[in-house]
């Protein structure tokens, strides 16, 4: 299925959740994420650990279970080689750091009804699913030997660097104010590989308005 039908899903299930009493909430995100880059023929990637943060904006159903969001958030991902050894014998790893402005759109699945001395959402047991459209606004590229670094800062409109268009599905599970978050990237990140793709957690605190 297309990212724009997914949309369009999304854009009809909030205007029937705003049959219902609503509201207008958000807050502010922050936290670590541990990203890695899917890169056919390289089997030696792992997770790096950089942070995120950004804003939300929710319509928050007091009756249903059913609302919607919108994020605004600065990721910074990329991914890990495994540490190797080079022709001296020395350990050697590389790195690629990016950095996104990533915008998803989320339908918030409360998992329990509200009740009469719910305050706000906090309390409640969230699922939130949806498309993730993202613009890559920079990076690097560091090789690491013996713990001294290089590195080579890469733009995105540059040949063999990352694709400025970075796309996928997010799917979320949050309590209180805390949220573990999974995106699934489905767009090439690189601009001459075969098949690069991003994939993301992230642990983020949010606080609810």
């Amino acid at each position: 299925m297309k990212c724009k039908n997914i949309y369009l899903i999304l854009l009809f299930l909030s205007f029937i959740a705003s049959s219902f009493a609503q509201h207008l909430g958000g807050g502010l995100m922050l936290g670590p994420t541990f990203s890695t880059m899917k890169i056919s023929g390289n089997d030696s990637t792992t997770f790096r650990t950089d942070f995120t943060g950004g804003v939300r904006i929710a319509l928050i159903p007091e009756r249903s279970i059913i609302g919607g969001e919108i994020d605004v958030i600065y990721s910074r991902q990329g991914t890990s080689s495994k540490k190797g050894l080079d022709e001296s014998n020395n350990s050697i790893r590389y790195l690629e750091k990016s950095h996104y402005i990533n915008v998803p759109l989320l339908l918030n699945i409360y998992l329990r009804k509200w009740n009469e001395d719910d305050e706000d959402e906090s309390m409640i047991p969230r699922l939130r699913i949806g498309p993730q459209i993202g613009l890559c606004i920079g990076g690097k590229e560091v090789k690491e030997v013996k713990g001294r670094k290089k590195q080579q800062y890469i733009t995105p409109w540059e040949l063999g660097s990352f694709n400025r268009l970075d796309y996928g599905l997010t799917a979320a599970l949050s309590y209180w104010f805390i949220e573990v978050r999974y995106t699934f990237g489905l767009a090439n990140v690189f601009k001459e590989n075969e098949k690069s793709t991003n994939h993301v957690i992230s642990v983020t605190w949010s606080d609810i308005w």
